[in-house]
This record gives C-alpha cells, structure tokens and sequence, in this order.
C-alpha cells in the first residue's frame, strides 16, 4: 500500500511570498507500508482447514510462483529492449487508455496550459517564467485563480504592460496571486509563474446610451449609494446627463447619508449611517455589511421598488448597461437575484427580484427594532464580510 506523506515546507526564493505565511512544497514522500497478514491468511488459521497444506520449497530452491515472477519480467524487459534496438525505433504501444492517463497526468504537474480548459484570450504566455522589474508602478491581487484572469485585469488598467501570475503563494483558500507591472523588464525561469502581456485594449467608439425601456415582467429599479463629497457625485451627475448606468434604467435613485441634489429633480434618499467603516478580511476589502444593511432598510421604507419586476444595486463607479440587462432578467423570470460571477456573488453591481425585498422587507420586521434582517444577523457571522 503506497501512503502519500507531505514533505516538509519549502522557503521559496524570489518576492512573491504571501503575506503572513510562506508557501509549503506541493512535493509528496511516498512511503512503502506493508500491512499485516489477515488472521485467515495466517499459519493458525491454514492448520484448521482440511485442505492438506502446500509443500514447503526444497532447501537451495526458489519457490516456482518466485520463479514463473522472474520469467515474465525478464521477457517484458526483453521485449521492450528488442523494439528499442537498431532495427528500427519502433514505438512500444501503450493499453488503450493510458495515453489519456499520461496527459492528465502531465496537466496535474503543469504550472498551467494556456487553452487547455477554455479558449484562450491572451497572447502567448511565458509559463514557469517571471518577469523581473526593478522599481516603476505594479499592484498585486489576492485570490485570483488563473492567468486568464490576471491577463484581464492588466487589460482593465491602462498603465499594465504586463503580468505575473503565482500559482501557489500559500494563502488561505485560493492560494494564487496577480501581480500587474508597467514593463516586462528581464525573464527569469521559474517553476509555478506565468507571465505575459495583456490582450490588446479595445477603442469603443462613442455612440448613443440605450435605455431599459422595460416591458412587463422585467421593469427595472435601479440605485447606487454614493459617499458625499466624493468623486462619485461627478460619476452620478455624468450618468444622469447621459442617462447612462442607474439612469438608463425605469426608475433611479441615489442613496447617502446626506440629502444632496445630484441633478435636477434627483435628490438622494437619507440613510442613518456614517458610511464609514473598517477594511480587513483575505482581501482587505471593506466590511460594509451593516452599513449596507441600513441602506436596504432605507429601500424598503422608501417602497419605490415594488412598482417594478427587479431590483438593481450598482456602485457609482460601476458601468453596466440597463438595456442588456433587461433582456437579461427575462430569462430568470421567478429567480430571487442573479449570480454575477461564477467565483460568487459580487457586489458592485446585485440584481434582486422584487418578490425577495418583499421577504427582506418581513425578515426586518420581525427584529425587535425594525432595522436589520432579524434571521440574517441572528443566523449569520460577518465580522469579515462585506456586503
């Protein structure tokens, strides 16, 4: 029986180490472990058959199942020698089956294949290689799982020339990191990285913003939280005069803790809430759950959401487009919200069926003050969570 053993850790070399822990090597000690002979394989439990027991091998002797072992190893390895001689390099056939075991196999071991899981978007990438820079511009990312998504996150950011891709800097959970760079700078081999340049950044020309215009069934109130005095005013005023984002849709409205005229005839709805809050968990993001709790309760006092199908929360910086969405909702007629990402649900842009703030709206009535989802705060731990 082969038991896998984990070896001990391994401090890797170079600077892409996970804060607050080293990476530990993926490498396996195997173990040979011989288990005991079953009780009615034993010699105790042989003299109580009736069966006579096998004669013991003469003195000098091998036993003959030893030897018949040895005669047909000894021809495989002549066989496999006789094909590989200078009569011609003739290739040893494997069972059927085994080809495929090898390549999954070579997968495993791989630091990554590009296109081997889904089409490609990136140019071709430097793989077990990392791109050294010396000073300049770069940011890192926690928990990004491939160099897929580590090559789209250079795209998104204009000053990225290039990428590397970790795959196990030893975090909880996730364990790869993206580390975006303003050069490619030197290449250097090395196991477990993935290196390379973003896909080239597509020109959109500028054209007319459709809005949602929607029919029955998939209407759409949407809303943004802005923080007061912040860039995000500029954004809001921008889409409302675009009717752009939250603007395009049925019905919009903007939330914060102040009541500020944010275009003519938009004036934010007031929320009790500092807005402010600490940052922390695996990503250091913001946890923003009970403020954002504060903003639902404030949604459902308002009650504008029910005279429509959905309802749509999207951050002042986040750009999406009310007419696709539209479209979109008409095919999850009944769902209670819409996942955005196959990694789990994200907040800057949450799609909610109006049906599910009706059950929002009693879970906080049933909380002795009214003002948080009595089964989500009494049944839920979020100290580490955002919204």
């Amino acid at each position: 029986a082969l038991r896998a053993l984990p070896s001990p850790p391994v401090w890797p070399d170079g600077d892409h180490r996970a804060r607050g822990g080293m990476a530990s090597s993926k490498e396996t000690a195997l173990r040979v472990l011989y288990a005991p002979i079953p009780e009615e394989h034993s010699s105790a439990a042989a003299s109580e058959s009736d069966e006579p027991p096998p004669p013991a091998p003469r003195p000098g002797r091998l036993p003959r199942r030893f030897v018949a072992v040895a005669l047909l190893v000894a021809a495989v390895v002549g066989t496999v020698l006789a094909m590989s001689g200078p009569r011609g390099n003739r290739a040893l056939k494997l069972p059927a089956g085994a080809a495929g075991r090898n390549s999954l196999e070579e997968k495993d071991d791989a630091t990554w294949i590009q296109g081997a899981d889904f089409p490609s978007q990136a140019p071709k990438m430097d793989i077990d290689t990392e791109y050294q820079v010396n000073g300049g511009w770069g940011t890192n990312y926690d928990h990004i799982p491939s160099p897929e998504m580590c090559a789209a996150m250079c795209q998104g950011v204009e000053k990225c020339q290039a990428y590397t891709w970790v795959k196990d800097a030893g975090l909880p959970g996730c364990p790869s990191q993206c580390w975006l760079k303003d050069s490619v700078g030197v290449k250097h081999p090395k196991k477990g990285l993935v290196s390379g340049v973003p896909p080239p950044r597509k020109q959109l020309a500028a054209g007319v913003v459709k809005s949602s215009a929607g029919t029955a069934g998939n209407t759409l109130y949407c809303f943004s939280l802005m923080v007061p005095g912040s860039y995000e005013e500029g954004l809001l005023q921008w889409q409302h005069d675009h009717k752009a984002g939250i603007f395009g849709c049925d019905k919009a409205a903007v939330y914060s803790n102040k009541a500020i005229t944010v275009a003519p005839g938009i004036v934010s709805e007031v929320v009790n809430s500092t807005l402010k809050c600490s940052y922390g968990g695996d990503s250091q993001s913001a946890l923003n759950a009970w403020i954002f709790i504060a903003v639902w309760q404030t949604v459902i006092e308002v009650g504008d959401y029910k005279l429509f199908s959905w309802v749509v929360k999207a951050d002042p910086d986040a750009v999406f487009f009310p007419d696709r969405l539209s479209m979109l909702v008409s095919q999850h007629a009944g769902a209670g919200y819409i996942n955005n990402c196959k990694y789990g649900m994200h907040g800057p842009i949450e799609v909610f069926s109006s049906r599910a703030i009706d059950i929002l709206a009693k879970d906080y009535k049933s909380s002795w003050d009214g003002k948080a989802p009595k089964s989500c705060v009494a049944g839920q731990h979020f100290g580490q969570w955002g919204e």
